[in-house]
């Protein structure tokens, strides 16, 4: 296989960089290719990039839109709100969305926020975070803006070292991660802890507004190590048509994992 380096070269050479205002937030974004156009949604990182390999796999035949999230962004709603408006940019009335990790939860809220802007879902190891891990994010966001930004920086390279431990691609994104966090500091850190505590916080009145009742597909990944067994019930709730199907082993970006598809008509 080709060095990550050289696909994140060709990623690059084959995607435009765009920025884009959005209220006090600038958005960046990455779009490429032709033809319907597809949605990619990140993870808590929130770095478009991370979609290179699936992006490059698509632009033949899709046009993608992956962006870098603000670390600034103040709520869940003002995060998708954001979403539409680089669809706006980009003339896209309606997008197959994809939502990966974190981007699932915000693909989950996009979906009934906005649900004319999508044509279908694919959601791939995520769920929905509830009320037994509000106590854990508290926590997170009080001790990252407590903690000297150093230790927090040392911290978030040892998980992820320790998340991607057999991954020989494994230093490329973490300083990929690094970068992004750098970036944004101890405040950004936390705030993207504290977007994740308003999901668990909210998952209750999500659950009784109306379902996304278009196309979607799951990837339930029952040994993903960064997802807990309670968020995929949580996601697989807000499709209640839905059904279930096993799959074999397939390699998702840093780790191996053993997921299950679910489709809904």
């Amino acid at each position: 296989m080709t060095s990550i380096h050289q696909r994140a070269a060709d990623f690059l050479r084959t995607h435009d960089s765009k920025n884009l205002g959005v209220g006090q937030h600038d958005w960046r974004y990455y779009t490429g290719g032709a033809g319907d156009p597809v949605l990619l949604l990140s993870g808590g990182a929130g770095i478009g990039i991370s979609w290179l390999d699936v992006a490059s796999a698509l632009i033949p035949r899709f046009r993608t839109i992956a962006p870098d999230y603000p670390s600034g962004v103040g709520s869940v709603a003002e995060l998708v709100d954001g979403v539409v408006a680089v669809l706006d940019a980009e003339g896209v009335d309606r997008a197959h969305v994809v939502g990966q990790s974190a981007g699932g939860m915000f693909a989950e809220h996009l979906s009934r926020r906005a649900p004319d802007r999508v044509r279908s879902l694919t959601l791939s190891s995520t769920g929905l975070y509830g009320p037994e891990d509000v106590d854990r994010l508290r926590m997170r966001v009080e001790t990252t803006l407590a903690t000297p930004w150093p230790e927090t920086q040392k911290a978030i390279r040892t998980a992820l070292q320790s998340t991607w431990a057999d991954s020989a691609e494994a230093e490329f994104w973490i300083e990929q991660v690094a970068a992004a966090t750098d970036a944004a500091g101890s405040a950004g850190a936390a705030n993207s802890y504290r977007l994740l505590l308003e999901l668990a916080e909210g998952v209750d009145e999500l659950l009784r507004g109306p379902a996304w009742s278009g196309p979607t597909l799951i990837f339930r990944a029952d040994d993903d190590p960064l997802i807990t067994t309670t968020t995929p019930d949580a996601c697989a709730t807000c499709t209640p048509a839905a059904n279930s199907a096993p799959s074999p082993r397939v390699a998702i970006p840093c780790c191996s994992v053993e997921p299950r598809i679910t489709r809904q008509r």
